[in-house]
């Protein structure tokens, strides 16, 4: 018997092809909009390690390990006659009234208090005792509040299953911010999760991010979140970028060059505004949120036109810190 080695070499080829194929395919699948938490994109916390010499005193360590004593901000009744009314329906078949979205805190504000008690626990992370909540009602209810265009990137699917192990969320801070996009406003946001445990404990768990709101119609709806979790050892042992003041002198004065001298900072609640002078001798305002963490969070950037109002403008630091690292 002859053994055709190119027919068996081509057969094997076509072979290998289609395995390569399929398994590409299976890996875009699966990973197609996986990453994402309680319905948003989760992304990466950056810690930028060094400045222990800037963590001065014991008293200001402690601020670091205590959870936060903020009011919650979702507690909005008027979701409850739309849980009570839309329960036994699909997902598909669920439409939001308008008055429920009618403007773009009104929208955030009912989601977050639709989402407040629903609960997805998981075998083997012990959070509670019976029923919890509202359960998995909400789910299919607050994925309505999404724009077609969101609900294209996120499915159903996926979106449940980012509340997973997920039994109760605070909504503890609410801002609108400058938006780089005109056809999007956008929200920064902080939430407080009751999380599950093998230990048969509970913890919490605090996230920050931003929602970003379309208007459709005569109503507004969720055009994207991006979220992030909040680390609690980072800055008492490195973390000098998470200091406002020190991260206004480090990259904008450091990396970027452009302080003359440092102005006086003002605290207002968890916002805190840092000024400087600049060495083009205008007035610079750089603005941050400050987490349940005790972070600074840089939210926006201005520079005060010779009229005397503040514009928003966008620096970029890192530029200069990649320019430097290139001269270098």
């Amino acid at each position: 018997m002859v053994v055709d080695l190119r027919r068996i070499r081509k057969y094997i080829f076509i072979i290998l092809i289609i395995f390569i194929g399929v398994v590409g395919l299976i890996v875009f699948t699966n990973n197609k909009n996986d990453n994402i938490f309680v319905g948003g994109n989760y992304l990466p916390y950056e810690c930028l390690a060094g400045g222990e010499e800037y963590i001065t005193t014991k008293d200001k360590d402690e601020k670091y390990f205590r959870p936060s004593n903020l009011p919650i901000m979702n507690n909005k009744e008027v979701v409850n006659k739309l849980i009570d009314s839309e329960y036994d329906k699909e997902y598909s078949n669920i439409t939001i009234p308008s008055d429920i979205l009618k403007t773009p805190e009104a929208t955030i504000l009912n989601y977050f208090s639709l989402l407040r008690e629903a609960a997805n626990p998981i075998d083997g992370k012990n959070i509670g005792c019976g029923s919890l909540g509202t359960g998995n009602i909400p789910y299919k209810i607050g994925y309505n509040f999404f724009t077609n265009e969101y609900k294209d990137k996120v499915s159903f699917k996926n979106y449940k299953k980012s509340f997973e192990n997920i039994a109760h969320i605070n909504l503890l801070k609410l801002k609108e911010v400058p938006s780089s996009n005109e056809d999007e406003l956008k929200y920064f946001f902080e939430i407080e999760t009751i999380e599950g445990s093998d230990k048969d404990v509970a913890y919490f768990a605090y996230y920050y991010g931003y929602i970003y709101i379309s208007k459709v119609d005569d109503t507004y709806k969720i055009s994207n979140i991006d979220i992030n979790g909040e680390k609690y050892l980072c800055t008492p042992y490195h973390g000098w970028s998470n200091y406002g003041e020190l991260s206004v002198e480090i990259k904008y004065g450091n990396w970027c060059k452009m302080i003359k001298t440092m102005g006086q900072s003002e605290v207002d609640g968890y916002e805190k505004k840092v000024y400087f002078k600049g060495i083009d001798n205008k007035d610079y305002m750089i603005v941050f949120y400050t987490l349940t963490n005790d972070n600074d969070i840089e939210i926006a950037q201005y520079v005060k036109s010779e009229e005397g109002p503040w514009i928003n403008i966008d620096l970029n630091p890192d530029k200069c810190l990649k320019n430097n690292e290139a001269k270098s």
